[in-house]
């Protein structure tokens, strides 16, 4: 009976576009008399549906595996033709695959309890139709895009998703902030997609194909005629790193990271989904373009360092931050900027798992955050704390999903990063990587902690002296999710993703992730538990805990380079459309127009001049033509 789950997964990504459709019944105001609520529960419902599919058609793979069913194990392809025409194919290919499902039930999951949790979160809110329909939206692009085998029609759908930032981070659009927020991310985006939107329509010419599976088999062939390591062409080189453009854009990456912290402005619970699983997108393209990328050493390279420097500078960010959003987005820029490391040095299989223990802690983390902004009003970091008296439980969350991102056994993260640390001694540069997985872990558990001290540790303020309980439907996903991410690494160990039992295959690389651990986490709790005169630097030194605080200063150094260098053309620009090309447009049609009012003073309305005037030019032109007459039999004379 589930097998018919596993053959109709495609319609997954169905449902919640159908709510999103529905949604604009009630978003323009053509639905009225209910009020925004109906909307809100009909997207709700269809997630529901949505998920409940994902999780069959997972169980319906999983049982005919253990069955020995093969034919219906084998992955399902399906599509359909878009266009078809002078020799070019279009159509969105797809393939129901294990890993597919795995995500599908993934990202339908985390939205059933997010479109729970924003119930409660937006109780008294009105804009329940564009928020709900936002939410429905991104839900069926990420699961569309996980099921696509087109790199043309992935293109489109993260395009898709650039379009639901925009509308979901702009929901409370009557902010000047929102809005820049909403334009920044939608502008930063877009260059990423550009430049890779360049890179897929000269890759076409060069493969023949835009499917994943023939990129794969394409890259196979190229290295068997070629030899492995053998120098690529570099405009081949050139449209691969186009190629990495677009996820490099969707995971906030070095230098188009600022969209993701101007992204905060939205509701919080758009923010659980976006930086827990939308952000996802772009990482999931890169790791199917994997082994089309391994053929270029350069494109390893870039990645490496991209996604090094990323791992390193946003956790350093992190730490000087005081909205608690931003504090977090940095921190998700800083652990996908280790997943580019693991693509960069081949290991696909590493990356997975990076990718797989991430969205659940992530989720966590901003859901357990949520619980506090909403009822104490406040995000900034330097007006919360004291709270474990009164919110522990909402404290072990944040806790459960910090120790899911750290170097901590048993937790997933912890097999995660080892894995990533054992690729790296395997690398040409084994203690400059190792030390920055180290490093990174290090800053991300100071980062998450330092949290942590200042929301629940240290004594009331003002704004947390009296700190309501919030709705059971914003505290019940929120012990749901803790319960899945605490059950999390048993699961993935009898599902064999990672080997070694409870402590996840210590080995000896094991024990340096948890030195760092402690020693990122403790120093954070040393500071910031109890307030410490360190927790802030010395005048001396306060410069760097500002420049930090501002993320370096990117903005402002992109406003003087990048946007000064747009500004200044877009001037020159219509500087020579006024001058130059309207300025020469402008007098020519002056002249015509004297010319005109010139000529139109020899008009009289005298019919003896218009004869004079006749007569004059039908001799000047016998004249005319007499005289080349004369002219031409001379030369032939001559």
């Amino acid at each position: 009976m589930t097998a018919a789950f596993l053959q109709t997964a495609w319609l997954v990504p169905l449902y919640p576009l159908l709510a999103a459709v529905l949604s604009l019944l009630w978003s323009p105001g053509l639905i009225t008399r209910t009020g925004p609520r109906p909307c809100g529960y009909i997207n709700l419902s269809m997630v529901l549906v949505a998920f409940g599919h994902s999780v069959l058609a997972l169980i319906a793979l999983h049982t005919n595996s253990a069955a020995g069913a093969e034919a219906v194990y084998a992955p399902i392809r399906f599509g359909w033709v878009w266009l078809s025409t002078a020799g070019l194919r279009l159509g969105f290919d797809g393939l129901i695959t294990e890993p597919a499902l795995i995500a599908m039930t993934v990202i339908t999951g985390l939205h059933v309890l997010t479109q729970i949790y924003a119930i409660g979160y937006l109780e008294m809110d009105w804009g329940w139709p564009r928020f709900f329909g936002c939410l429905s939206f991104f839900e069926a692009g990420l699961c569309a895009l996980v099921l696509t085998d087109s790199l043309f029609f992935s293109y489109v759908l993260l395009e898709l998703l650039t379009l639901g930032t925009y509308l979901v981070v702009g929901t409370w659009f009557n902010q000047s902030l929102v809005v820049k927020g909403a334009r920044d991310a939608f502008l930063t985006k877009r260059i990423g997609d550009l430049v890779l939107l360049a890179g897929l329509v000269a890759l076409l010419p060069v493969t023949g194909s835009w499917n994943f599976h023939d990129l794969a088999d394409w890259a196979q062939g190229y290295q068997q005629a070629h030899g492995e390591g053998a120098a690529l062409p570099w405009s081949l080189s050139l449209i691969l790193l186009a190629l990495v453009a677009g996820p490099l854009g969707k995971c906030a990456q070095i230098p188009l990271h600022l969209w993701l912290d101007e992204a905060m402005e939205s509701p919080l619970p758009s923010t659980v989904l976006r930086n827990s699983v939308v952000v996802l997108g772009g990482a999931w393209v890169l790791l199917r373009l994997q082994p089309l990328l391994a053929l270029s050493p350069l494109v390893q390279i870039v990645l490496v360092a991209v996604g090094g420097s990323t791992a390193v500078v946003a956790s350093l960010i992190a730490l000087a931050q005081t909205d608690v959003k931003r504090a977090l987005s940095f921190l998700v820029s800083s652990w996908l900027g280790l997943l580019f490391v693991a693509v960069g040095l081949g290991g696909t299989a590493v990356a997975d798992h990076l990718l797989l223990v991430y969205p659940l802690p992530m989720a966590l983390l901003l859901m357990a955050v949520g619980t506090v902004v909403i009822s104490n009003v406040s995000q900034d970091l330097t007006q919360l704390g004291g709270l474990w008296s009164r919110r522990p439980l909402m404290g072990l969350a944040f806790l459960t999903g910090a120790a899911g991102l750290m170097g901590l056994p048993p937790f997933g993260g912890f097999a995660a990063l080892r894995e990533l640390l054992v690729l790296t001694q395997a690398s040409a540069q084994p203690w400059l990587l190792g030390g920055l997985v180290l490093l990174t872990n290090a800053l991300i558990s100071a980062g998450l902690i330092r949290v942590f001290c200042l929301i629940w540790g240290g004594d009331p303020k003002p704004f947390t002296v009296r700190s309501a309980e919030v709705l059971w439907l914003m505290a019940l996903p929120t012990t749901l999710l803790m319960g899945l991410v605490l059950h999390l690494p048993p699961l993935l160990s009898l599902n064999g993703v990672f080997a070694g039992g409870p402590l996840l295959g210590w080995g000896p690389l094991g024990w340096p992730l948890v030195v760092t651990t402690l020693v990122g986490g403790g120093s954070s709790a040393f500071f910031y538990l109890r307030p410490h005169p360190l927790a802030h630097l010395p005048s001396a030194l306060g410069g760097l805990q500002d420049w930090l605080s501002a993320d370096m200063q990117t903005e402002r150094f992109y406003q003087r380079t990048v946007v000064g260098l747009v500004v200044s053309l877009a001037r020159w620009s219509a500087w020579s459309d006024e001058r130059l090309v309207d300025g020469f447009s402008g007098q020519a049609g002056a002249s015509a127009m004297a010319s005109a009012r010139r000529l139109s003073l020899t008009t009289s309305g005298r019919s003896q001049a218009y004869a004079l005037s006749l007569v004059v030019g039908v001799l000047l032109m016998a004249t005319w033509l007499l005289a080349r007459t004369s002219f031409v039999s001379l030369a032939g004379v001559n």
